[in-house]
């Protein structure tokens, strides 16, 4: 009877270390950012060999782990593709930022001489940039927060007219 109690001890251990490890937060593709836990068995799995094409419109100043919150969920939808084993060449996300969060996009210098501090955002940027997301930003936003968009944007963000151009142009773009 002990042998008993203590396999089944045993093996309810082992099943719950595996659950357990099952559900540990994790970020596969953007380290550091956008954490996701993988339930291989939830209802909707996207599919692998499917184009996704996502555009973000960021124009909140909600931050979310010391980032901008939306930097932060573009990079949990990232690393929810990856962790289900979508390829980055299957996904083209595009985040076109204005309105109140737009000196996200400002280089360290502009943002040290405004902030007195680093832009915490960048190296966010870079790894999701460096994953192939496009950030872009609204000059209209930006000349509304008087950012240069010659001297002062990070070397992650693209200067463009307008969101107000960049969102109906994607969306006919599929």
């Amino acid at each position: 009877m002990k042998i008993k109690n203590l396999l089944l001890v045993f093996f309810l251990t082992i099943l719950t270390l595996n659950f357990a490890a099952a559900q540990e937060w994790q970020t596969p593709v953007i380290d550091g950012y956008g954490k996701v836990k993988y339930f291989k068995d939830a209802g909707i799995q996207p599919e692998k060999d499917k184009e996704y094409k996502i555009l973000y419109h960021l124009t909140s100043k909600n931050e979310k782990e010391g980032v901008n919150a939306g930097l932060w969920h573009i990079a949990r939808q990232v690393n929810l593709f990856g962790v289900t084993g979508v390829p980055s060449q299957n996904v083209k996300i595009v985040a076109v930022i204005s309105g109140p969060d737009t000196d996200i996009v400002m280089s360290d210098d502009a943002y040290m001489k405004r902030y007195q501090k680093k832009n915490p955002n960048l190296d966010l940027m870079k790894k999701l940039t460096d994953y192939g997301v496009k950030i872009e930003v609204c000059g209209q936003a930006a000349a509304e927060h008087n950012i240069d968009p010659y001297s002062e944007l990070n070397k992650y963000t693209d200067f463009t007219l307008s969101a107000l151009i960049d969102i109906p142009t994607y969306q006919m773009q599929g």
